[in-house]
């Protein structure tokens, strides 16, 4: 949490008064849609959950106070056989054979109870240590996400960018099909082309209109994706004008060791082997001090016994209105030695064994993966970055084939329907090319994912 609130900080401090009037950066863009991410918050919201777990467990040594009250009417026959006895003087039997008594009284207890632990047999503290390395873990994915919103945001913008040159190259060939449009039509009038040569140029106009139409579409489309991402007005994005060039990396981009992943795996697997030792604690006998000051009160007592009197023939009824014992203190320290569990302790040890097993071979898993993903990474990268160039090559070839076949269509050495060729050939070259460079950069935020370098900084 406390990391968005630094990224609201730094986008208050932002010169973005006129968010709503001028195009954001990259950066800005990724910066808003981090702080956005529902994703992101609820992960943060997992961590500081676990932190409130970590709290509780610093807090295991803290008193704790009770107030406690019960009332109970207690109405019960009591059978009692014993051995007879005689009452001297009265001479009166007790305990003829079975005898029945009626109890009746009113209970009354309250008191308050102070606890306190004051030793967990070291198990508080471990699990403490693991759930340390558990939020670390949770704290090092925070960047994993951070770094995919900024590939997709990225991925948006170098979109935008595309369309942007794709616009730009349907432009210019519509200007130049206006003119050769016009030449065209005069040559048709004077029968020096035919009407097969003229529709060719009906024909180039159509699919321009088709592929500005796509444009559009795709362009809409992209400006809805970034709003959604960052709730930047829709007016500011429409002014984004980005320019698509290749992204430069530098040779040796560094392996894997910065990749979010592994670190938090390291933390899981440290915090697993303090969930071992905290287990191992279960045959440390465990310490607590208690006090506890109490009222216990009996109101309203009646005993009705089967005997008589001998004089009178009274039943004898004994009572009584009221017996208590306030304050009634109790002072003390207590212990719990578990001796034997019946194996529960060493099952709990041997599965958290298993979870440091499964948390070590999970790293490892992810090493050779993550190794293999950075391979091929590099790979595509190299190859795009020699596509860009073969993609240039071509584009600079097409640009000179268009530039004779309108220098020599001017004075009539090619016919509508050649200079149309060299048309449509330098548009898909074009086209091609900014495809290629739009990969290329792909290839490079991809290269810096692989590597744990993708950041904030790094946009391009």
């Amino acid at each position: 949490m406390k990391s968005r609130l630094n990224i609201l900080f730094a986008l208050v401090s932002l010169p973005l008064i006129g968010i709503g009037q001028e195009a954001p950066t990259l950066a800005q863009l990724a910066e808003r849609a981090i702080l956005k991410s529902h994703s992101l918050a609820n992960a943060e919201l997992d961590i500081q959950s676990e932190r409130e777990t970590r709290s509780s467990i610093k807090e295991t040594y803290l008193p704790r106070v009770e107030a406690n009250g019960k009332f109970a009417h207690l109405n019960t026959e009591v059978l009692v056989d014993l051995p007879t006895t005689t009452l001297p003087i009265l001479n009166i039997q007790l305990f003829d054979g079975n005898e029945r008594f009626q109890s009746r009284s009113n209970l009354w207890i309250s008191d308050i109870t102070a606890s306190a632990v004051l030793f967990t047999g070291t198990k508080a503290p471990k699990l403490g240590k693991a759930l340390d390395h558990k939020i670390r873990a949770q704290e090092i994915m925070l960047e994993k996400g951070r770094q995919e919103i900024i590939d997709q945001v990225s991925t948006a913008y170098d979109q935008l960018a595309l369309l942007r040159q794709v616009q730009l190259v349907l432009e210019e060939s519509s200007r130049r099909l206006d003119i050769e449009k016009k030449t065209a039509e005069k040559a048709f009038g004077y029968g020096l082309i035919t009407s097969y040569e003229l529709n060719k140029i009906a024909v180039a106009e159509a699919t321009l209109a088709a592929r500005q139409q796509e444009y559009e579409g795709k362009r809409g489309l992209l400006i809805r994706q970034l709003h959604q991402l960052t709730d930047i007005p829709v007016d500011s994005l429409d002014a984004i004008e980005h320019t698509l060039h290749p992204y430069s990396l530098a040779t040796n981009t560094g392996g894997i060791d910065n990749r979010p992943e592994i670190a938090a795996l390291d933390a899981a697997i440290e915090a697993n082997r303090y969930k071992v030792q905290a287990e191992r604690t279960h045959w440390i006998p465990q310490v607590q001090a208690l006090a506890r000051v109490g009222y216990y009160g009996l109101t309203d007592g009646s005993l009705k016994t089967p005997y008589t009197l001998p004089v009178s023939g009274q039943p004898i009824h004994l009572g009584a209105n009221r017996l208590q014992a306030f304050p009634s203190y109790m002072v003390g320290v207590g212990f719990r030695w578990n001796l034997f569990d019946g194996l529960q302790g060493k099952r709990a040890v041997n599965k958290a064994r298993i979870e440091v097993q499964k948390a070590e071979n999970e790293r490892q898993e992810a090493e050779e993966l993550l190794n293999l993903n950075l391979v091929k990474a590099q790979t595509e990268y190299e190859l795009a970055n020699k596509q860009v160039v073969t993609g240039q090559t071509r584009l600079n070839t097409a640009q000179k084939a268009l530039d004779i076949a309108q220098k020599e269509s001017r004075v009539g050495l090619i016919k509508p329907a050649e200079r149309i060729a060299a048309e449509t050939d330098y548009q898909q070259a074009a086209l091609d090319y900014y495809q290629v460079v739009f990969n290329q950069r792909r290839a490079a935020y991809r290269l810096l994912m692989a590597t744990g370098d993708l950041t904030l900084e790094k946009l391009n």
